[in-house]
């Protein structure tokens, strides 16, 4: 966690929400990279995933170029989430040079302006196309649909492909209304909603059933889109009933200085590196427990799309889920994919098979 500055002021930023004043910034504290050093060494299996976040991260490049130049010959992989507006040849190049595992660059399509006043595509594009290990990383709302999305990025995809023969990742994120100011953003059209993923599922399906040798890319989009859905699924629900996100239980969120942080996005401290791990862990489960409630005393535990949303953030209240339409937005989305993966799954019996064929 970098800092909390931003070059931009995107309309549906939780941190809007949840960060009341900006800290000033702070200089590295090298307690934290032998830190980090000590929980690689212990870390069995794939390395540890650092990621930079922000506010903006880009604003604080000098300290990642020497975090990642301290931590170069460790077990840890190094990657990023930036609005990519800071974005340069000389950053790229650190990025592809020190094999960044993923840089993901936040973009909603066509209605970027709109939603985060700032299309990065239409300033940044050559730039991003250099990019190795790109993901982009997209926040559904009213104005960005998710067969929409799909197709808007599919000719960044071909000319991606084209360059570096491998296609980029992608993400989709729900919106989270924390009160936002523009209620635009969460003002569904659900006909419109209920058709396109009921359209993706034909087309997840379409790509599916389809030799691999008749394939074309856009096919690989949606099986894309289906795998992340399958994943999502196959988390293992006990889990949530701690935390599903897993900030500040399995995920560490760390400052500059040595401060660690129930989430990234709301800056609550709960300990430091300096603390008793058993001390650390018992603040963090304690002030998680809005997920655990989801699985106790809430509509959470008899919810259909319960699979897909998982009880949704811990950082949503009771009070936000009642009084705007969170919850709709979910069970719009997920319920048509769950059916559809469920019904696939009574064909073929695990997701391993669902992944080639349906």
């Amino acid at each position: 966690m970098l800092g909390q500055k931003c070059n931009l002021s995107c309309k549906y930023c939780m941190q809007h929400s949840l960060i009341e004043i900006i800290q000033p910034q702070t200089s590295i504290n090298d307690d934290i990279l032998e830190f980090i050093t000590n929980q690689a060494d212990k870390q069995v299996g794939k390395p540890i995933d650092i990621r930079f976040y922000g506010g903006e991260p880009l604003l604080y490049f000098k300290d990642i170029k020497y975090i990642v130049q301290k931590l170069q010959n460790i077990n840890v992989d190094f990657s990023i989430i930036t609005n990519g507006k800071l974005l340069s040849q000389d950053i790229v190049d650190f990025f592809n040079l020190n094999t960044f595992k993923s840089v993901a660059i936040s973009w909603d399509g066509t209605c970027s302006n709109r939603t985060r006043l700032y299309d990065v595509f239409e300033h940044k594009k050559e730039l991003i196309m250099q990019i190795n290990n790109l993901c982009i990383d997209r926040v559904l709302s009213a104005y960005n649909y998710l067969e929409d999305f799909v197709e808007i990025l599919l000719p960044y995809q071909e000319e991606y492909c084209n360059l570096h023969h491998q296609t980029f990742s992608f993400t989709e994120e729900e919106i989270i209304n924390f009160g936002i100011g523009n209620k635009t953003l969460t003002d569904f059209d659900y006909q419109k909603f209920t058709f396109q993923v009921q359209s993706v599922i034909k087309n997840i399906v379409n790509a599916l059933t389809k030799e691999n040798d008749k394939r074309i890319l856009k096919d690989y989009m949606y099986i894309s889109l289906f795998n992340i859905y399958c994943h999502r699924m196959q988390d293992d629900l006990s889990k949530c009933k701690e935390s599903y996100c897993g900030n500040g239980i399995i995920t560490l969120n760390l400052d500059l200085e040595g401060t660690l942080y129930q989430c990234h996005n709301n800056w609550i401290k709960i300990g430091t590196i300096y603390d008793d791990y058993n001390t650390y862990i018992a603040k963090a489960k304690e002030l998680d427990n809005m997920a655990a409630k989801n699985f106790v005393d809430s509509n959470c535990k008899d919810c259909s799309v319960l699979p897909l949303c998982k009880g949704g953030c811990p950082l949503v209240s009771s009070k936000i889920r009642q009084s705007t339409n969170f919850c709709k937005i979910r069970q719009t989305l997920f319920e048509p994919i769950i059916n559809f993966i469920n019904d696939a799954l009574s064909v073929h019996g695990d997701f391993n098979k669902l992944k080639g064929k349906y």
